[in-house]
């Protein structure tokens, strides 16, 4: 195999990481059936696992309420719940949603 970038190594392991995980085998015989190390396997799995439970870096913004909670509406995006109350900035709003949306 010629040399990879990082990223496009990380890429070729997440694709083996959810072949191996949607063959329902262990770790050891997914690698015999398909000429991997398994010490590779368990290698990226733990890679892997560790990046996802990393928070993501982003920025946040400040959203200004006017009204009782009760006047508000809830959007869920991805595991996220942003709750918005009446007299929001729409800007602002859509600022959030559109950083939500890049790290959900």
């Amino acid at each position: 195999m010629g040399k990879q970038s990082r990223q496009e190594l990380r890429e070729l392991w997440a694709e083996r990481i959810d072949a191996f995980l949607a063959s329902g085998l262990s770790q050891r015989a997914w690698c015999r059936e398909n000429g991997f190390n398994h010490g590779r396997l368990s290698y990226w799995l733990r890679k892997l696992r560790a990046e996802a439970d990393q928070p993501r870096n982003g920025s946040w913004v400040s959203l200004d309420t006017i009204a009782p909670r009760s006047s508000g509406v809830l959007f869920r995006i991805g595991s996220v719940t942003l709750e918005v109350q009446r007299g929001f900035d729409a800007q602002v709003l859509a600022d959030v949603i559109r950083s939500l949306m890049e790290v959900c």
